[in-house]
């Protein structure tokens, strides 16, 4: 059975990027709606809001590290505040184009990134991360983190 996913929120203030990995999102039919910020603080103020029909929880996020008005670690402490309600069905991926040692460590000892992924962002890596990190049920259900990859 294929595994679903009802929501990925992309949070990368590159517009381009945005597109392609839309893109991507769409060709593999495993995900029902993608949601699309450029900075960390207009996708907190999302998250903050109660969930409903008009705004779904994701059950994905695809965290950039370098971003303007707030970068991903200065995000990834915000979401740290977040009531567990609000996270804890979320798995969160850093998907950077940085290969800096400083920020695969940092990535790797935060117990809420799940893994450690390089952009761009294919179908591969997409299909590869539902399929290693989601129970394959109707309906996905995130697993905690198994082993940390830091994968290209």
């Amino acid at each position: 059975m294929d595994t679903k996913i009802s929501r990925v929120m992309l949070i990368d203030d590159h517009h381009p990027t945005n597109v392609l990995h839309s893109l991507v999102i769409e060709n593999t039919n495993q995900v029902e709606e993608t949601i699309i910020f450029e900075n960390g603080s207009d996708a907190l103020t999302y998250l903050k809001k109660p969930f409903d029909f008009r705004q779904p929880q994701p059950n994905i996020i695809f965290l950039d590290i370098n971003m303007p008005v707030m970068n991903g670690w200065e995000f990834l402490n915000h979401f740290k505040n977040l009531p567990y309600n609000k996270r804890s069905e979320i798995s969160l991926f850093m998907l950077s184009t940085s290969s800096h040692p400083d920020d695969i460590a940092r990535a790797e000892k935060e117990d809420l990134i799940i893994d450690y992924l390089y952009k761009p962002l294919s179908e591969e890596i997409l299909q590869d991360v539902i399929k290693q990190y989601f129970e394959m049920t109707e309906v996905a259900m995130p697993i905690k983190k198994l082993a940390f990859n830091s994968r290209k």
